[in-house]
């Protein structure tokens, strides 16, 4: 969970937007307890549309594959 707030921090920062734009709190639980392992399970995260997959997606897998 924390390398998921992590990411999330420097995605707003780089964006120049606060951290919730990016993802709520409670859509990195989720993707903490359901651990997607592809973009279609991400899709069945609640907060996470076909936009947030197509945009972070890549990024979210690869942080729950590596762990968190």
């Amino acid at each position: 969970m924390a390398r998921l707030r992590q990411w999330r921090s420097a995605k707003a920062r780089e964006q120049g937007v606060p951290a919730y734009v990016i993802l709520h709190d409670r859509t990195l639980l989720e993707i903490a307890a359901l651990l997607p392992g592809s973009p279609r399970a991400l899709l069945t995260v609640p907060g996470i549309g076909l936009a947030k997959v197509q945009r972070y997606g890549d990024e979210l897998l690869a942080l729950v594959a590596s762990g968190d």
